[in-house]
């Protein structure tokens, strides 16, 4: 698995976990401490994630930095901007 299909398995991941909460990604970022765009890059698979990063956004989650993992090893379905 290429590092780019990793980071977007990962963010796909993050933000089934976050829109699970019922959060937008600007409270997400709020509760976080995160930069709104830096969330956005995250969940778009457009930044790399540090470990520091990863325990604060489990934290927050409140869930274990393992369950981020949760699927991330098998495909993960993406809508198509056309529907």
């Amino acid at each position: 698995m290429q590092r780019q299909e990793i980071q977007n398995r990962l963010g796909v991941r993050i933000r089934q976990l976050r829109v699970k909460r019922g959060w937008t990604q600007d409270v997400f970022a709020d509760l976080s401490g995160l930069h709104r765009a830096q969330v956005g890059a995250f969940e778009n698979g457009r930044m790399n994630i540090t470990l520091a990063s990863l325990h604060l956004i489990a934290q927050t989650l409140e869930v274990r930095i393992l369950d981020l993992f949760k699927g991330v090893e098998k495909p993960v379905k993406r809508k198509s901007p056309q529907g």
